[in-house]
């Protein structure tokens, strides 16, 4: 009963988009759905800036991030080919050299080596990285910015900690998933409040009462 109204908060807050204030914690039940899909893990998409690896990994944390219920999830949407695409195009190059230089970091934080290939990396070892970095404490998450403010320049970059390393790359992966899943054309015209003309103007009134409770589509 319980994971039954888990999912369902969860299918209510992803169709509002109410996504900002961390990564939606898997239940038990789609732990299980989802392991039982990753025996191997195939990639639709070729990486630009990724490796193989890295890139299995990024789809199974966006899975985790923005899983599919009853409306498509990150990875159904291909939102870890929009990650690595728009790290390898848009983003400056020295940041596109530290997002893949902490992909690295955590393959081996998830302990990923030729004696433990990407297949047998299990979903609860994604959602336990997921939980350290991004469910820590307001304190912790504080000194983690405080270090990362510290970069002025890929040297400085090799001066803050691991976790700090770590935390950057999976709060870059989580904002950047959001917004692929907010903008793809699935969820922008079937799950927000789509208006492809724009009708009158109404500034004075709910969001419940305009549009259902759901985000404007951008």
């Amino acid at each position: 009963m319980l994971n039954s109204i888990l999912m369902m908060n969860r299918r209510q807050a992803i169709k509002n988009i109410g996504l900002s204030a961390g990564y939606i914690a898997a239940t038990p039940a789609i732990l299980s759905v989802l392991q039982s899909c990753t025996a191997e893990i195939q990639l639709n998409w070729i990486p630009e800036l990724l490796s193989q690896d890295e890139a299995k990994v990024l789809d199974q944390l966006v899975d985790l991030i923005i899983p599919e219920t009853d409306i498509p999830g990150a990875k159904s949407l291909n939102v870890g080919m929009f990650v690595d695409r728009y790290m390898n195009q848009v983003a400056q190059e020295e940041e596109a050299g530290m997002f893949k230089q902490t992909a690295g970091i955590v393959l081996s934080e998830l302990g990923i080596s030729e004696e433990k290939p990407v297949k047998k990396v299990k979903i609860e070892e994604y959602d336990a990285l997921l939980s350290k970095y991004l469910r820590s404490s307001k304190e912790q998450q504080e000194t983690y910015e405080e270090e990362m403010e510290q970069i002025k320049s890929p040297a400085d970059f090799e001066k803050i900690s691991k976790d700090a390393k770590v935390f950057l790359f999976l709060s870059a992966v989580r904002g950047l998933s959001i917004w692929g899943f907010k903008t793809s054309e699935e969820i922008g015209e079937n799950v927000l409040a789509y208006a492809p003309v724009p009708g009158e103007q109404i500034g004075c009134d709910s969001v419940e009462k305009l549009t259902g409770g759901k985000a404007w589509s951008l």
